[in-house]
């Protein structure tokens, strides 16, 4: 019993990743402008670019993950035959969870921040 309520958990707190990710960029995106990494000199990275418009399509990069991953997590939970089988898939599909949330909150903080910076201190 024990098992079923920590990967419960486990994988709850991997979907409240995921949302937090997404409030995140979307907080940065509002406090700064997409032009930010642009506005710190004449290079701006391509890596930057491509997170600036990862940023601005969060919503659907981390609830399309929610919603795919919860469905999975009903698929299995409904068709797995044994309750370790069930307990794997989930943990599984949580930490697919934190590698999307964790991924987002990356590139924010290296392709937003710090590339823009660095290409333009040399």
């Amino acid at each position: 019993m024990i098992k079923v309520v920590l990967t419960t958990l486990f994988y709850l707190a991997s979907c409240a990743v995921l949302f937090a990710a997404h409030t995140i960029a979307t907080d940065v995106l509002a406090s700064y402008t997409s032009a930010y990494p642009a506005s710190l000199g004449g290079h701006t990275p391509a890596f930057s670019v491509t997170t600036v418009s990862l940023m601005q399509n969060s919503a659907l990069l981390c609830f399309g993950a929610l919603l795919v991953s919860a469905a999975l997590a009903l698929s299995t939970v409904l068709r797995a035959k044994s309750p370790e089988s069930k307990l794997y898939w989930v943990s599984s599909l949580a930490i697919v969870n934190y590698h999307v949330g964790f991924f987002l909150l990356g590139a924010v903080a290296v392709g937003f921040f710090l590339l823009p910076k660095l290409a333009n201190s040399v």
